[in-house]
């Protein structure tokens, strides 16, 4: 293994690099690793400030070319980007470099999203769309719209990411306009039609199209691409060794943990998940044939443990070949955080193996504390109005999975904790994203109807949280099919 690709794997900083016919790159800090492939660092190069692409491997120079054809484009296209000021190869390795100007008082613009509240966000989604649009109109696309790959300064966007630019000399057509468009969308983890309404005025505005877009066409492109979006996130980022998670294969062993979270004391427990079961500071959240929870003290932290047991030799054989739960519960809740729905970390993901054979598998994930969503409601000590808004945000919560089309399985009350003045959503093994919208309507009517059932010996507390499911749902015919609206209507009449 060469150096920099030791440096891929595990990381590093203050390292210096050797290129072939240019003076030596000074590496500072990582922004990003790709393990075996890539590396993107901030660093000096002749007296100044850079950001550089390190390119590793038999395909370094192929990548390095693709990365710097679109970074060109963009130039020569007048868009705003960081200046390409040197490619060339890195000596004593397979490898190429590209080093680009650094550029003052930046930040990245999903660092920028995380940070901001609501309304700047709007504003920062008018202003990307606009880049977009500009995108379009100059004949280049960016097909790889995460917005990381996009930098904000001085109230510029600046487009990075050069391999994810594709050129059309003859212009962009107005199918792949809209494809891209919808695929920008499908980031911006805002599903709700107004707003997508708004930004279609916006784009077809900055385009200069007069005729006009039907936005159910553009409304369908978005869960189209949000759904083959998460399939592919959910694939190749959080089951493979990635920037973010650390993968290890094994004979008798699969292991995945999100690397920002790994510690010796998270280490401690995924080496021996079993021995807390025993500790006798660890407490039991849940005893069940096929599955058993604790909560568990690693150093200073808190740790949910799941086990997911087997029962016996025909049970075993059932989920031998099948995903384990703990992973398919692992996924969706990285599907969750990248939606941006409150749900516990999802540390670290262990099965244990006989080859591709799977047996009894463990998910560890942060504790976070906080009541569930029916003893928050029956709180003797909180105001009526304060009821209302806690019903409210757990109506938005579930209207926002109706958006995304995604299905919980079991909406006990139980399953819905409040914790810091949101609701934070347990128990992820049956959730499902769908993309058929018949087959989803039918399971969220399910889920309405098990999440309505928590409060079936508390008529006053179901009036409040069916009168905001109306608040959340608004027109919505769904809510009128599991006699939501006619139910309110007649408790109102008798009041």
């Amino acid at each position: 293994m060469t150096a920099l690709e030791h440096i891929s794997r595990e990381g590093g900083e203050n390292f210096e690099v050797a290129l072939e016919q240019a003076p030596p790159l000074q590496c500072q800090q990582i922004a990003r690793r790709v393990p075996g492939r890539r590396v993107v660092c901030s660093a000096t190069w002749q007296g100044r400030a850079v950001y550089a692409k390190l390119f590793i491997g038999e395909k370094a120079v192929r990548y390095a070319n693709r990365d710097a054809r679109g970074a060109k484009a963009l130039m020569e296209s007048g868009l705003s980007t960081p200046e390409l000021l040197h490619q060339g190869a890195i000596a004593g390795e397979q490898g190429q470099v590209l080093i680009f100007a650094f550029v003052p008082e930046s930040r990245n613009l999903e660092e920028v999203w995380n940070a901001a509240d609501l309304h700047q966000r709007h504003a920062l989604a008018d202003k990307l769309i606009r880049t977009v649009a500009a995108h379009h109109t100059a004949g280049v696309m960016q097909t790889d719209l995460y917005l990381r790959n996009f930098l904000l300064a001085a109230d510029v966007i600046y487009t990075l990411d050069g391999d994810g630019i594709r050129i059309y000399p003859e212009g962009v057509s107005r199918e792949l306009a809209l494809e891209n468009f919808a695929l920008l969308l499908s980031k911006l983890n805002a599903p709700d039609d107004a707003r997508t309404a708004e930004w279609l005025a916006l784009y077809a505005q900055a385009r200069g199209w007069d005729e006009p877009v039907l936005l159910e066409e553009l409304q369908t492109r978005v869960r189209a691409v949000r759904y083959q979006t998460v399939q592919k996130f959910v694939a190749r980022k959080v089951l493979r060794d990635c920037t973010d998670i650390f993968v290890e294969r094994r004979f008798d062993r699969y292991l995945a943990v999100v690397r920002a979270e790994m510690d010796d004391d998270l280490k401690r427990v995924i080496d021996n998940p079993d021995s807390f079961f025993q500790a006798p500071d660890s407490a039991y959240l849940k005893r069940g044939k096929t599955c058993t929870i604790i909560l568990a003290q690693s150093g200073a932290r808190r740790v949910v443990i799941k086990r997911y047991n087997i029962k016996n030799f025909r049970h075993a054989i059932s989920r031998a070949w099948r995903p384990s739960r703990a992973s398919v519960s692992w996924s969706n809740a990285h599907m969750l955080r990248a939606f941006e729905i409150p749900t516990p970390i999802p540390l670290a993901l262990i099965e244990r193996r006989w080859g591709v054979l799977r047996r009894e598998a463990w998910l560890l994930m942060s504790y976070a504390e906080g009541p569930d969503i029916a003893d928050v409601l029956a709180d003797g000590f909180l105001s009526e109005e304060q009821k209302r808004d806690i019903a409210l945000r757990a109506a938005n919560l579930l209207h926002q999975l109706r958006l995304l089309r995604i299905e919980h399985g079991d909406m006990k009350a139980t399953n819905i904790k409040w914790v810091n003045g949101a609701p934070l959503l347990l128990d992820l093994d049956a959730m499902k994203l769908h993309r058929d919208e018949k087959q989803f309507a039918r399971r969220h009517m399910r889920d309405l109807r098990r999440f309505l059932k928590n409060w079936k010996k508390t008529p006053d507390i179901l009036t409040m949280v069916k009168s905001a499911l109306i608040l959340a749902y608004g027109d919505d015919p769904l809510l009128a099919q599991i006699g939501v609206k006619k139910a309110v209507e007649t408790t109102s009449e008798k009041l």
